[in-house]
């Protein structure tokens, strides 16, 4: 099964969506603003992406936590990572992509391109 975590206004992830539908591929979606992440999942794609690709640090959510102090350089504790990306969802950075054997995070058009053949070929 895919699963899209995002928000419904974000370009990146209408852009996903829109991509997902056109190719009749059946997913979840998963409202950031509306559903609180197991520390687990988070934890899960640090690992396998890494802080730096997990985080959105372009967005307006961080550059007004980092004005307030809130987030700092310093911060490179993982359990303090999970607990701000837990805290303030809106640092993920967005479209997540998840299926089996397979994470996407940030609008990646051909890695969706990849993952719907694979789902045409396999059906997870």
């Amino acid at each position: 099964m895919i699963t899209l975590y995002g928000i419904k206004t974000c370009g990146s992830v209408k852009k996903a969506i829109t991509l997902l539908d056109k190719h009749s591929i059946p997913f979840d979606f998963i409202d950031l603003k509306t559903h609180s992440l197991q520390d687990s999942l988070i934890q899960s794609w640090i690992k396998q992406k890494g802080i730096a690709i997990v985080l959105n640090n372009k967005g307006t959510t961080y550059k007004k936590l980092k004005k307030e102090g809130i987030i700092t350089d310093e911060q490179t504790d993982i359990k303090a990572q999970i607990s701000l990306l837990k805290q303030y969802p809106l640092l993920l950075k967005r479209p997540i992509i998840t299926a089996p054997n397979t994470l996407i995070i940030g609008y990646d058009e051909s890695g969706i391109l990849e993952l719907i053949q694979t789902y045409q070929n396999q059906r997870f």
